[in-house]
C-alpha cells in the first residue's frame, strides 16, 4: 500500500470511529463504549481533518521524481590520462577511489574494488588460499601485487594485498577490460 492510500485509509477509520462505527466490522459500537465519549469523538474528528489536509497536500504536491538510474561505469580516454598513482604500495580500495574521483563527472556507477579483484582472479593474478582469501599468485607478484600476512588486535591473522605503482599501472591499462568483465558476468 502506498503512502496516499495509507493516509486515506487512516482518515476513513477516523471518520467511522467519530460516527460510532467499528471500522473493521462496520457495526455500530455500544453507546457506553469509550469511542462514544465526546472528547474522544472530538479527537477522532480533529485527526480526520489533519489527515484530510495531508491528503490534499500530498495530492497537490509535485510527484517525487524517481532517482535517475546510474549508467554503466565507463571512462573516457581523457579521464584515463587523469588517473594518478599512489606512490608506494596501496590497497585496491585506494585504486578504486582514484578511478571514482576521475569518472565522477560521468554520472556513471562507481567502480568497486571487488570488480578489480574479481578480474585479477579471473586472469590468474590473484587466487584463493585455503581460507578463501584472495592472495597474489607468482604472476601477480611479477606485476607488483604483494600479499602481506597481518595480525589484528584480537590475534586473528589475515592477508592484505598491496599494489605497487607497477600493479596500479597494470590495472589502469586494463581498466576497460575490468569494467567489461564485471558487466559480462
Amino acid at each position: 500500500m502506498n503512502e496516499i492510500n495509507k493516509l486515506k485509509r487512516a482518515k476513513l477509520y477516523m471518520d467511522k470511529l467519530a460516527n460510532g462505527i467499528d471500522p473493521n466490522s462496520g457495526n455500530r459500537v455500544h453507546v457506553d463504549d469509550i469511542v462514544r465519549d465526546s472528547r474522544v469523538i472530538a479527537c477522532f474528528e480533529y485527526i480526520s481533518r489533519v489527515l484530510g489536509w495531508e491528503i490534499e497536500a500530498f495530492e497537490h504536491s509535485e510527484k517525487p521524481s524517481k532517482k535517475p538510474k546510474r549508467v554503466q561505469t565507463f571512462i573516457t580516454d581523457e579521464q584515463l590520462a587523469e588517473l594518478k598513482f599512489n606512490y608506494g604500495e596501496c590497497r585496491v580500495s585506494d585504486i578504486a577511489n582514484e578511478i571514482n574521483r576521475v569518472i565522477e563527472p560521468n554520472g556513471s556507477k562507481k567502480m568497486q574494488a571487488a570488480w578489480i579483484n574479481d578480474w585479477l582472479e579471473s586472469i590468474g593474478m590473484l587466487c584463493r588460499n585455503a581460507e578463501g582469501r584472495r592472495v597474489a599468485t607468482s604472476e601477480g607478484e611479477d606485476i607488483g601485487i604483494s600479499s602481506k600476512l597481518k595480525t589484528r588486535a584480537n590475534g586473528e591473522e589475515y592477508y592484505l594485498n598491496l599494489y605497487s605503482v607497477q600493479a596500479q599501472s597494470f590495472i589502469f591499462d586494463n581498466l576497460r577490460a575490468i569494467i567489461d568483465h564485471h558487466y559480462d558476468r
